[in-house]
């Protein structure tokens, strides 16, 4: 085995930590970011819309 073995060990060995360094900070930064305050209020609006469908065509259970 000579010096080009080692260095391509040592090339894969650094690319995969790269990687997964670039993984873990992907992941971190989607947890940092929360949740998108026009996504949640859309999702509010429909939630309203269709509890408001339900109680207006008779659905209504209680």
């Amino acid at each position: 085995m000579d010096w080009t073995f080692w260095v391509g060990i040592g090339v894969i060995a650094v690319a995969w930590v790269v990687t997964q360094w670039a993984f873990s900070f992907r992941r971190h930064a989607e947890k940092r970011r929360g949740p998108d305050p026009e996504q949640a209020s859309a999702i509010v609006d429909v939630e309203r819309q269709r509890e408001q469908g339900r109680s207006g065509a008779g659905y209504d259970t209680m």
